[in-house]
């Protein structure tokens, strides 16, 4: 008797966890100016004639009502219709990509699914940043982004025209090569630049919607510390900066000569020093050859 109370209250308890319902697809993916449904069904326990609202959350956390009191909100008006079974958006830009929430409740009853809806973006072309001269040895990163891309572009480095391969030691040409590429940042580092680093860079974005678009090519070139034919890159700083180079070799001059007069000085003393002793020693002997008989 017991046993079956419990098998009762068990299915009861069951039954009640499964109603009030939401239903959504949780992905979808739309290319931009397209238009684009977004489903959400629920259980008839929330009644004929439930209240259902939507919200959206865009990627940086920002949220913001879509439908509310059975109407859009000012700047979707116009753009979306919400019907028994969804919301359809008429035109989606890539602003539109973000999380939505279908919130529904009736009878007290509530419950709500999130959506995530990804507008689809070709890349655009992408902003480097590429020194146009630099010195051996030092550290260097080029950098590439593409602004618009949506999902996320990954990254290719071309040098002359050629592209270079993500891990340079696997290919035979690139070996000597000592750079490190992040496809997905869009860096090229040379943690120690060297004259075979000197040529013509530029990037490629690529996120598979639409042609991979490219920077603008730069021509880097690696010089050595002394080399008199640096850089155009130094006539955009100002005149203070552009002075700290030769302050520092005047100071090195100075500190330099200021070296070889103390090591001068202290052979000129090492010198009478050793005139002093050689004096020291004769005086001895003339005083030896003056005891004598």
């Amino acid at each position: 008797m017991w046993t079956f109370v419990f098998v009762c209250l068990a299915i009861s308890v069951t039954g009640l966890h499964a109603e009030f319902t939401v239903t959504v697809s949780p992905s979808v993916k739309v290319k931009e100016n397209e238009g684009v449904d977004l489903k959400c069904s629920y259980t008839a326990d929330f009644g004929s004639a439930p209240r259902v609202e939507w919200k959206f959350r865009d990627l940086r956390g920002s949220q913001t009502l879509v439908y509310f009191d059975n109407k859009p909100t000012g700047q979707y008006a116009g753009r979306i219709t919400v019907y028994d079974g969804g919301l359809r958006f008429s035109k989606v830009t890539r602003a539109d990509t973000g999380d939505y929430d279908c919130e529904v409740s009736g009878n007290a009853g509530y419950d709500e699914k999130t959506i995530k809806l990804r507008v689809l973006v070709p890349p655009s072309k992408p902003v480097s940043r590429i020194p146009s001269s630099v010195r051996t040895g030092s550290n260097v990163r080029l950098t590439c982004f593409d602004v618009d891309g949506s999902p996320p572009s990954t990254y290719k480095w071309y040098k002359d025209n050629t592209p270079l391969p993500e891990d340079p030691t696997m290919f035979p040409n690139f070996k000597n090569l000592t750079y490190k590429m992040n496809i997905f940042s869009g860096n090229l580092e040379f943690p120690s630049i060297s004259k075979l680093d000197t040529g013509s860079y530029f990037c490629e974005a690529f996120n598979g919607e639409g042609a991979p678009q490219r920077g603008d090519a730069v021509h880097m070139e690696v010089h050595d510390e002394d080399n008199s034919q640096a850089p155009a890159v130094s006539s955009s700083l100002s005149t203070e900066t552009q002075n700290v180079p030769s302050k520092i070799t005047m100071n090195h001059m100075l500190e330099k000569q200021y070296g070889v007069f103390m090591l001068q000085e202290v052979k000129l003393k090492l010198e009478i020093q050793k005139l002093e002793l050689e004096i020291t020693k004769l005086k001895l002997e003339l005083q030896k050859l003056g005891q004598e008989p």
